[in-house]
């Protein structure tokens, strides 16, 4: 019996979430930090069927998903995480089940995982002549593919990039790279996706305090094409708003590329 009271204690929901969201995470890393296994059974499978209507009522002023999964990142990942907010209950939790600490789960359980640097902007970089987005998908097996202008669409995924305080545009190992010089100007496709190397170069961007992003190797600047659909590197012009971009800035912009 107390083996079961306890097993049930390391799975049991968090009732501080709302709605659904983050809740997958959280089972995982508390199974794991807390002294449990996660099994892959490859032949099983499970099967997801949504409702035609959502039972829930749905707060347009909260986004839920982002913050369940932010109360999972305050509970759990220790130094990994900025700050949320009251979750004394699962810090308890954490204590009663005699957990680990999360860069015990980095180290054995997750060690391919590339941490995120400090960032100086994080987010989707969207243009100001238009509802579209610098797109890119940054695993390696991409790498030397073009970067895109897209439509927003506020899910992250191959929109959301980061500025590191070293001046990279990154999203896990990939980032993004143009190594055309003024030759290249005004040409579709020039910037692409290569693994991140750490010596500036044609990865070092700067986003200005104009909402340019600039490529000092270049002398260029960042801008959407004509057709919405590719991203040039032109001759800067203040007046052109396909120049410039909104990017989330993180307060240690004060002190870092401006």
């Amino acid at each position: 019996m107390n083996r079961y009271g306890i097993a049930c204690t390391r799975t049991r929901y968090d009732a501080g979430k709302d709605i659904w969201g983050g809740e997958n995470l959280e089972l995982s890393f508390r199974i794991w930090i807390c002294g449990g296994t996660l099994v892959i059974a490859p032949c099983s499978h499970v099967g997801h069927i949504f409702r035609k209507r959502s039972p829930y009522k749905w707060s347009s002023e909260v986004n839920v998903l982002v913050k369940n999964s932010i109360r999972v990142a305050e509970a759990w990942f220790d130094e990994y995480k900025s700050d949320y907010g009251d979750v004394t209950s699962r810090k308890l939790l954490r204590e009663k089940l005699q957990c680990k600490s999360f860069k015990w789960y980095l180290t054995e359980v997750y060690p391919e995982l590339s941490l995120p640097p400090d960032a100086i902007a994080l987010g989707e970089i969207r243009n100001f002549d238009g509802d579209f987005c610098v797109d890119a998908d940054t695993e390696p097996t991409n790498f030397n593919q073009p970067v895109i202008g897209y439509t927003c669409h506020n899910e992250g995924g191959n929109q959301f990039f980061m500025l590191t305080t070293t001046g990279e545009i990154r999203r896990d190992l990939g980032c993004l790279d143009y190594g055309g010089g003024m030759a290249d100007a005004n040409k579709n496709d020039k910037v692409i996706v290569l693994a991140c190397y750490g010596e500036e170069g044609n990865q070092y961007w700067i986003y200005n305090e104009h909402n340019q992003i600039y490529h000092p190797s270049s002398n260029l600047c960042m801008a959407l094409s004509d057709d919405r659909e590719h991203i040039q590197m032109q001759a800067c012009d203040l007046t052109n708003k396909a120049h410039k971009w909104s990017w989330k800035r993180q307060p240690l912009n004060e002190t870092h590329n401006t």
